[in-house]
């Protein structure tokens, strides 16, 4: 009993400290790296004021990904700079003994809805991150995306790589 207190209690943190992270967000062609506020990061006030921001992490997963001993961090973030878009990403951090390294965020779509990230590992042990999802199919409104997708990425360095 003792030790799944204990074991709540550090997921509870481990989250906790991955809301309040910084990672990289995709802004157009570049990114730019925001550290988040429970899970929220916001730049200007107003939609219609130049480098206006919001970002939001709307779900986050922990595992080693590089098999280093250390938990890496995967995370699904919005951004919104204005208008009705909201362009959807993969990104995360590897841990580490020193300051986690920031892996470059992979745009998924405008308003995808990922509904399940799982980590799968191949006969090498090395990881691959699985993201159920929906998509827009052809007659879908801009609102709500209606068709499954599957999309599995591993890492090479610090980037995103879909291999499936």
């Amino acid at each position: 009993m003792i030790l799944v207190a204990i074991a709540l209690v550090r997921s509870k943190i481990d989250r906790q400290a991955a809301l309040n992270a910084e990672y990289l967000v995709a802004i157009s062609e570049e990114m730019e790296q925001v550290r988040f506020q429970d899970g929220k990061y916001r730049r200007g006030s107003s939609p219609f004021q130049e480098g206006f921001l919001v970002a939001k992490i709307l779900n986050i997963k922990r595992a080693d990904l590089n098999s280093d001993g250390f938990r890496d961090t995967i995370v699904i973030a919005a951004k919104n700079q204005g208008g009705s878009g909201s362009w959807i990403s993969l990104s995360g951090s590897l841990g580490g003994k020193e300051k986690p390294t920031l892996i470059e965020p992979e745009f998924l779509g405008d308003r995808v809805d990922v509904r399940n990230i799982s980590i799968e590992r191949g006969s090498k042990g090395k990881a691959a991150v699985c993201l159920e999802m929906l998509v827009h199919g052809p007659n879908d409104a801009r609102c709500c995306p209606t068709q499954k997708q599957r999309a599995c990425f591993t890492l090479a360095g610090k980037r995103w790589i879909l291999i499936s």
